[in-house]
């Protein structure tokens, strides 16, 4: 018997005086003159978004595009809130520690925007749900941890599926640093950048393939050893507090621009797809346009700037439970 997805829709009570009134003070940004400007939030009122992953990214993403005036979101992720949680995810608080992030983020654009209506999909992604998830979408942004290989394939291949969707966006943060990258229907494949069968046991090997292949930006400090003795020691990714709304503003900046198609010249620089993208970083000042090939763009940046790493570090001082 074929798995149906579990989802929970979230009806938006639309009232055309509400909504223009909200919106009013985009319309300069969206067009040459006052009919393109109303064109334009109007395509933005009648689009249909995915947002895959409502952790450090996806979630704020998607309350962004709700003020933005898309009043359509399909939302998914299957975790629940942690208290580590809090240092940059919308929705996460002590109170709603055990709560379905998805769940709770589709509440607050509720709360916030009443006339958009969410479909949340609590199981996130996997096989019975990516078709569904990304159905009747014209726009995929793929928030996922981009160590979950199986789901962002699952994903990506509705995606290409659909011949209604422009296209999928990315952002990976790191440092001080965010990037965004797109991936288009008939370009690069999530699975051929990856070259990472399905189901592939996540060794030290394949995580470190992975950061090469969508973090390749190094921080300025500490060294890669410091970081990658951190991954180890606590089995996670970390992500500095102030960096996600850089990522989460380069995402819905450059989805505001394909969906009202002036994601080209000479409305803006198009941003080249997949394995290109663009990069900056708030404490460099370095920004620009890179390509993810499996090297660290700036590798040896610290050793020069610092001299020879440090060695390793002692367990810190205080730790969570």
């Amino acid at each position: 018997m074929f798995k149906k997805a579990r989802k929970i829709t979230i009806k938006g009570d639309y009232d055309d005086e509400l909504y223009w009134e909200r919106v009013k003070r985009n319309e300069v940004f969206l067009g040459l003159d006052a009919n393109q400007m109303r064109l334009s939030q109007e395509k933005l009122s009648g689009a249909v978004v995915g947002v895959a992953g409502q952790g450090g990214l996806g979630g704020a993403v998607a309350m962004l595009l709700a003020r933005l005036g898309v009043r359509h979101l399909k939302i998914g992720d299957p975790d629940s809130f942690e208290l580590s949680n809090i240092n940059r995810q919308l929705g996460a608080t002590p109170g709603n520690v055990g709560r379905n992030k998805a769940v709770v983020v589709g509440e607050l654009i509720k709360e916030t925007t009443p006339d958009v209506t969410v479909e949340v999909f609590p199981e996130g992604m996997q096989k019975h749900v990516a078709r569904e998830f990304v159905e009747g979408c014209d726009l995929i942004i793929d928030c996922i941890d981009f160590y979950n290989v199986d789901e962002r394939y699952d994903l990506h291949r509705e995606f290409r599926r659909s011949e209604r969707c422009k296209g999928c966006l990315a952002s990976t943060v790191v440092g001080y640093g965010a990037n965004v990258y797109l991936f288009t229907r008939d370009g690069v494949t999530l699975e051929d950048f990856y070259d990472i069968p399905p189901d592939t046991e996540q060794t030290e090997e394949i995580v470190d393939k992975l950061v090469r292949l969508q973090a390749s930006f190094l921080p300025r400090f500490p060294s890669k050893s410091v970081l990658y003795d951190w991954m180890r020691r606590t089995g996670n990714v970390p992500i500095l507090a102030v960096s996600p709304p850089l990522g989460q503003y380069l995402l819905v900046a450059r989805a505001a621009l394909m969906l009202t198609d002036m994601d080209v010249a000479p409305y803006c620089e198009p941003l080249p797809p997949m394995p290109h993208y663009l990069w900056y970083d708030a404490s460099t000042m370095v920004s620009g346009i890179f390509e993810f090939n499996g090297e660290f763009v700036n590798e040896g940046e610290f050793e020069d700037l610092f001299g020879d790493s440090p060695p390793e570090t002692a367990e810190p001082a205080m730790k969570t439970a």
